[in-house]
């Protein structure tokens, strides 16, 4: 993908995360400049979870996505949610827990979804990196007890 190209994608990926949506949702938006997403979801009710969204070659390939804590370090523990979208791990090329879901790249690149091909959905509306962003931010962790 070339990175003009990308970059454009990327902008219009991410036209609609506005301050209205993020207040809505009780988003924190750390950073989005391509290539990189940085946002918290920290809702009252949730556990908050911060994501570090790097998405150089988009949409050529999905984003990684890397689960954090409020403070931004990365977390050694997947958080504990409905739905089996968050693997505790090690991913084999990071060696830390991910979101095991289509459309990351943890997912697409772990040996069991190797034939799952990001091709099949990165042209389908439920896939632009703002939607990918929200599938994650629908996963709901729970506050703990």
């Amino acid at each position: 993908m070339h990175e003009l190209a990308s970059k454009a994608l990327f902008a219009t990926s991410m036209q609609h995360v506005n301050a209205e949506l993020c207040a809505a949702r009780g988003w924190m938006l750390h950073t989005v400049e391509y290539p990189v997403v940085d946002v918290a979801f920290c809702a009252p009710g949730r556990t908050t979870l911060r994501l570090l969204v790097r998405a150089e070659d988009w949409n050529g390939q999905p984003p990684s996505i890397e689960l954090q804590a409020a403070d931004g370090t990365p977390l050694t523990k997947a958080p504990v949610a409905p739905g089996a979208q968050f693997h505790q791990g090690p991913h084999p090329s990071t060696g830390k827990p991910f979101v095991c879901m289509r459309g990351s790249r943890e997912y697409h690149t772990h040996s069991s979804h190797l034939t799952d091909l990001w091709s099949n959905y990165r042209e389908l509306p439920e896939y632009t990196l703002s939607s990918i962003i929200t599938q994650v931010w629908n996963s709901k962790v729970p506050k703990a007890a």
